[in-house]
């Protein structure tokens, strides 16, 4: 009897088992007839329900919904309050044909078994939710860094303080940053499922570089001078560096990994090694010695040179440049911080000797007169003339260097109201008008003279575009005039005397002179100008012709220039309004 009455047991858990597996394939038939060509209930892919729905419905629910959401503002938490940003600032990009794809698949992959187990978790709401998203990735890595700014608690390593003289060790503190590597994931989660709720950040701790202990242990850097400052010294000069300033010196070794462009790989992004080694950063101390520079350098003047009884003499002495060598006095410092030696700590200065001095006068070669430029400007207004005064007085003591090219507008330098200029006329373009400094042209002109007069090389020259009276004296002729305009054109030549060459300048009413001062080697002789065509009537074109010949000190023809000069009539340079 118990054989029969567990035999019955046995078809009753039988029959129960075959009556659910029925049932289940009854329900399973009953849902691919009923979502024949649809997607099983239960099934949401990037936050959209998608159950019941046909592919092309489910894609442009898919679609609708996603494209709203992108631009829907979220709020961020951050430390400095709380901001609205959205999907698409993140560089969101929803993929809705895949994840419409991995939809249509829920319940119909796999062997039948499979099948049958994935549509019933469907139909209960137990599948897990479909995320389909791609990222730009310089939009998420913009954003992600924009907002760790937003994030970030610095680390605080533990350092030096001077407490009353006495130094101390400050404790460290953590810090804390957005978490790079964990941010995508985040972003999926909240974004692949479309929620609307505040966004929490992955927030990562970033332990100090530095403990308290370190330094405890690395005290004796400092200490010795706790009680006596660094002094430093350059002649009657002395400087102390007290222990704020040497502790301000004391660094870390840069351990820190820069963030990685792509957040969707494996980098690293600012990450902090624990380091136990500080030293004395030479670039610090460096810094601090630019500072003190500015009360010690000085450039070299050279001596102003005068001509009297036909001999250079020294008019006002040289004297010698002075230049902090910051190099070789920051590893004189570094050398006496690292054995902690208090004795004064002389700086390297480098001497630079002026070119022009009372010891290498005669040396120069200055010791004659080699040529006189002059020109005339009579009925020049006062604002003229005052032009011509300052723009001369650049010149005066001038020295040029043996095969120096020189050149006018180097000398001359800035032309404003700053520098004493007052407006007047010059010859701009198509038109004339005023400007600071209208009447240099006598100056450039009168150098010009006396360049050609001492047979020097003319490299660069550039005439009037019209004749202007003021040029024509004294040959009667226009046609030896030189124009120059801030930064071109220029007047240039070259000093080929091998010997320097002393510019004294001098200006007597309406007449401005050019003295060349250095050893005669040769001399020039201006033959002209002469009117090829046209005449003295400025109103009219006209082109004039000079010669210059170039003679050795026996008076022989070495050389014969032809300048060509052609003027436009002044009538095409109305006065403009400025």
């Amino acid at each position: 009897m118990e054989k029969v009455a567990n035999l019955s047991r046995v078809k009753k858990a039988l029959a129960i088992v075959a009556v659910i597996l029925l049932s289940l394939l009854a329900l399973i038939i009953t849902l691919r007839v009923a979502y024949f060509g649809r997607v099983y209930p239960g099934v949401t892919a990037n936050g959209v329900y998608l159950g019941g729905l046909k592919p092309d419905d489910a894609l442009k629910e898919l679609n609708t919904l996603t494209n709203n959401y992108s631009s829907k503002q979220i709020e961020v938490a951050t430390e400095s309050g709380n901001k609205q940003l959205s999907a698409q600032d993140f560089g969101v990009n929803y993929d809705n044909n895949k994840a419409l794809a991995e939809a249509i698949q829920v319940g119909r992959s796999g062997w039948f078994l499979q099948k049958a187990i994935s549509q019933i978790k469907s139909l209960l709401g137990l599948e897990k939710p479909i995320v389909a998203i791609n990222f730009d990735v310089k939009q998420l890595s913009n954003t992600a860094v924009g907002l760790n700014g937003s994030l970030v608690s610095p680390t605080e390593n533990a350092k030096f303080v001077s407490e009353n003289g006495i130094v101390v060790v400050q404790e460290s503190k953590v810090g804390q940053r957005l978490d790079f590597g964990l941010l995508p994931t985040t972003l999926e989660s909240e974004y692949g499922n479309l929620k609307t709720t505040a966004l929490n950040l992955p927030i990562l701790g970033v332990n100090p570089q530095t403990s308290s202990s370190v330094l405890e242990s690395q005290k004796d850097l400092v200490s010795p001078f706790q009680s006596q400052p660094l002094v430093l010294s350059y002649g009657s000069k002395n400087w102390s560096v007290d222990i704020n300033g040497i502790v301000g010196w004391l660094v870390l070794p840069t351990l820190t990994k820069p963030y990685n462009n792509n957040l969707l790989v494996n980098g690293y992004y600012n990450l902090h090694q624990d380091n136990n080694s500080l030293y004395f950063d030479k670039k610090a101390v460096t810094n601090y010695l630019s500072g003190l520079a500015a009360e010690i350098n000085v450039e070299p003047v050279n001596a102003t040179l005068d001509i009297a009884d036909g001999r250079a003499t020294v008019f006002a002495q040289s004297r010698d440049g002075k230049t902090l060598d910051v190099n070789a006095s920051a590893d004189a410092i570094l050398n006496a911080l690292s054995s902690a030696s208090n004795t004064p700590i002389s700086l390297v200065v480098i001497t630079t000797k002026a070119e022009v001095s009372n010891d290498n006068i005669e040396k120069l070669g200055i010791k004659e007169l080699i040529s006189e430029g002059i020109t005339y400007f009579p009925g020049s207004p006062s604002n003229r003339m005052q032009n011509v005064r300052v723009g001369a007085s650049k010149f005066n003591g001038v020295i040029i260097r043996p095969g120096e090219n020189f050149s006018f507008n180097d000398h001359l330098g800035e032309v404003g109201p700053e520098q004493g200029y007052a407006s007047g006329l010059v010859i701009l373009n198509d038109h004339e008008e005023k400007q600071y400094g209208g009447g240099l042209c006598q100056v450039s002109s009168t150098a010009y003279r006396a360049a050609l007069l001492a047979g020097l090389p003319i490299t660069e020259r550039v005439n009037h575009a019209f004749a202007v009276d003021y040029y024509t004296a004294p040959y009667g002729i226009p046609g030896v005039d030189a124009t120059i305009y801030l930064p071109q054109p220029d007047m240039r030549f070259i000093n080929d005397t091998g010997h320097y060459i002393l510019i004294q300048t001098h200006l007597e009413g309406t007449t401005l002179r050019f003295d060349f001062y250095g050893t005669k080697t040769k001399s020039g002789v201006i033959r002209g100008p002469f009117f090829v065509t046209g005449s003295l009537d400025a109103t009219q074109p006209s082109q004039t012709v000079f010669y210059r010949d170039v003679l050795d000190l026996n008076g022989k023809v070495v050389k014969t220039d032809t300048v060509n000069t052609f003027y436009k009539s002044s009538l095409q340079f109305p006065l403009g309004t400025n």
